[in-house]
């Protein structure tokens, strides 16, 4: 059983080889190929090559494409800056104000170059392990975008305090969005994952998300030609996890290294697929038997959990990890060998 039938299995709840291990190591090919972030995250030869040592050196079951919200944010102007051992990030916001949003210029995601850049990634890599290894394409909710195109505290004041004119970004937004993303699907992305920061316990309320984040998120969901995986974006989930169910195109959930996973799994049901795992920015941290310790526990817990795949929360995994906590996590995933139903 390849990967790409691995996942297959997990998503259908089929009996398995071995469990499915899906670390973020989207940051850790620049490190592997000695690669300058500055090019990684520029020239989509130099990221996939980096992906490919990804999957020679680690043999992950999920291999992803670039994690790089900022990227999105410098296609409508924000400023990006490049950094040593990080993903870019924004050192100013396009733009301040809600009054400002009409004379933002929507990037073409079909001719922008650093949308392009996106979709040149996942086809070199769809190409290079299409049938083989599942892609994943990450990018936030559609309710988060805006947070890169003029700041967070900005926009979740807009959302507090004048609904009116968080819904009319949002009434733009939406059609970038689903063209972007149907993009990502037509260039061979698997799936696509999606960061909650809009609906997540830590930034906004619950109701934010019922009466906000939700339908908006709903309304794209019913628009995109492949599945999606809502992600904990590197904090506890849970609190809000029952008002993300049931949206459409969604098949599974990324949880927080802090979320009870059997709480989780009562709350998502039984057809979604739950990853869960170590955080990616302590594992460097640990040793690499504490890693292997850690994530046998896990397994553990979940061993009767069909639709469970060890993974990792946050962004990417930290640039500092040591390789060998990157392959005690694989080394637990296959100590437990075949998943029957």
């Amino acid at each position: 059983m390849n990967s790409m039938g691995r996942i297959q299995a997990t998503l259908s709840g089929q009996p398995l080889d071995r469990r499915a291990f899906a670390p973020v190591l989207g940051l850790y090919g620049a490190r592997l190929t000695h690669c300058p972030l500055e090019q990684y995250y520029t020239d989509p030869a130099a990221y996939a090559r980096g992906q490919s040592a990804v999957r020679e050196t680690f043999q992950p079951d999920v291999l992803c494409a670039p994690l790089a919200f900022a990227s999105i944010g410098a296609a409508f102007g924000s400023e990006l800056v490049f950094l040593d051992t990080l993903p870019p990030n924004l050192r100013r916001p396009a733009i301040q104000s809600v009054e400002q949003w009409d004379s933002i210029v929507f990037p073409d995601p079909d001719i922008h170059p650093q949308l392009l850049y996106f979709r040149d990634v996942i086809r070199r890599m769809a190409a290079e392990h299409r049938g083989e290894v599942p892609i994943a394409m990450v990018i936030p909710i559609p309710a988060d975008i805006p947070a890169v195109i003029m700041g967070l505290e900005t926009w979740l004041e807009i959302v507090l305090f004048d609904p009116a004119g968080a819904q009319r970004v949002m009434d733009t937004i939406v059609p970038f969005y689903v063209r972007l993303v149907n993009g990502f699907f037509a260039a061979g992305a698997t799936f696509v994952v999606m960061p909650c920061g809009f609906a997540s316990p830590a930034i906004v309320t619950r109701e934010i998300v019922t009466n906000f984040t939700r339908p908006i998120l709903a309304k794209v969901l019913a628009q995109l030609r492949g599945p999606v995986v809502l992600h904990n974006v590197g904090a506890p989930l849970l609190a809000h996890l029952d008002l993300l169910t049931g949206l459409p195109a969604v098949v599974g959930f990324i949880v927080d290294q802090r979320d009870d996973l059997a709480q989780a799994r009562c709350v998502a049901g039984p057809d979604n697929v739950l990853f869960g795992g170590l955080d990616c920015a302590n594992i460097g941290q640990l040793t690499a038997a504490e890693v292997e310790d850690r994530c046998r526990a896990i397994l553990e817990e979940r061993r009767q959990d069909a639709r469970f795949v060890l993974g990792t929360s946050g962004p990417d995994v930290a640039w500092n990890t040591p390789p060998e906590n990157i392959h005690a996590m694989r080394k637990a995933a296959e100590s437990f060998g075949k998943i029957d139903t």
